[in-house]
């Protein structure tokens, strides 16, 4: 994605990041929009390589424009810790979370769909300004429409919506038919003209294609044979997006003040379907939940109407967070990417939504976001 400062761009939707942006966000009035890096970007590129291991180092946030609306991008130059496609169907024999991943591999989930990949690939490395380091690709939809080619040198690992003209066919291809779980899926594999080991796995019922290319034949076998149904995934994040709490057992407080652990879910603010994950320990889980903690109380504002049209009712949560700490669990449903429905919601009080509490929820994920209106602390 191109950096220049001060680049003026005029959509209707203004999308940057690593990992895309959101086909389903609320239509807006075409303004120009001006781009430029804060010396925010810095403490948001340590808290991700913080909470992934070492990587995500910068962002480039859109300075909002007449209509309130803004971008971020989390660009990934080293490894760390979906596409976005049609939702799949409801799920039908999922398994349950899976063990550990192996020594020197680790799990990424989207759509449902969990797969282990080699622990040092990069994540949504793919489409804008893409190097040639080896990557898994989830959550992602408008950084692929980049013209940026994928060399043969590339590896990749794509969890996304299904796409049966992207499996090739031929005398050096095999296809056979297997199961996730008692679902359906046809497994294609073989030698590329361009020297990598190709295999796809296509889940019909679901609408969910995993596309894989290496240069290992190992290394693309491993990671098809890994791939399984999941209902809950390795970050505790269900595959459909929880309904929001609402009792009197919810905390007082928006997080517990020492967490266990934060599990991140993202869900997008369309659909049902869990889209990426990731799970925040440390210091990093008391960083976001002190954050919670100080937020101002009570909604956001919706957005003036004049400026971003409101739907007949507010959108879902983008995001939930799980948190956990030593008297139980507890769920916090986080929208912003709305016009209106904004803030934080743990069942028992509201508070205000803002930009570090977004980046600090988005950016450990390795995917763009969008958001609307002044979301300043």
């Amino acid at each position: 994605m191109a950096n220049a400062d001060r680049e003026g761009e005029t959509r209707a939707r203004e999308w940057t990041g690593a990992g895309g942006g959101d086909r389903d966000a609320p239509p807006r009035q075409r303004r120009p929009v001006r781009r430029w890096r804060p010396a925010a970007c810095a403490l948001t590129g340590v808290l991700a390589a913080g909470a992934l291991g070492p990587g995500i180092a910068g962002c480039t946030r859109a300075a909002p424009d007449r209509s309130g609306t803004a971008a971020v991008e989390a660009r990934p130059i080293a490894s760390a810790a979906a596409s976005a496609g049609a939702a799949p169907a409801a799920s039908a024999a999922p398994a349950a979370t899976p063990p550990g991943a192996a020594a020197g591999w680790r799990f990424e989930s989207s759509l449902g769909v969990q797969i282990e990949v080699p622990a040092d690939w990069a994540v949504n490395d793919y489409g804008c300004n893409m190097s040639d380091r080896p990557t898994v690709v989830r959550a992602q939809v408008y950084q692929l429409g980049c013209l940026t080619p994928e060399k043969p040198t590339k590896q990749v690992a794509q969890i996304g919506a299904d796409a049966p003209e992207e499996v090739k066919k031929g005398p050096e291809f095999t296809r056979r038919d297997v199961s996730l779980g008692g679902v359906s899926a046809e497994r294609t594999e073989g030698r590329g003209a361009d020297g990598r080991h190709f295999g796809w796995l296509r889940i019909p019922s679901r609408q969910i294609l995993i596309s894989v290319r290496t240069h290992d034949p190992e290394i693309a076998r491993r990671i098809l044979d890994s791939a399984q149904l999941v209902s809950v995934d390795h970050n505790g994040c269900p595959d459909r997006r929880p309904p929001k709490a609402a009792h009197p057992g919810a905390r007082a407080a928006m997080a517990p003040g020492d967490p266990a652990s934060i599990s991140i879910c993202y869900y997008g603010p369309r659909g049902d379907v869990l889209r990426t994950s990731a799970r925040l320990s440390g210091r990093d889980a008391a960083a976001l939940a002190a954050a919670l903690n100080a937020s101002r109380p009570g909604p956001n504002p919706d957005v003036d109407p004049k400026q971003c049209l409101h739907p007949p009712a507010p959108p879902p949560a983008d995001a939930v967070l799980l948190v956990e700490d030593a008297a139980g669990k507890g769920a916090i449903h986080v929208a912003f990417s709305g016009c209106t429905g904004r803030g934080l919601d743990n069942g028992a009080q509201r508070a205000h939504v803002n930009l570090p509490i977004i980046q600090r929820i988005m950016i450990p994920l390795g995917t763009g976001f969008t958001f609307n209106g002044d979301l300043s602390p």
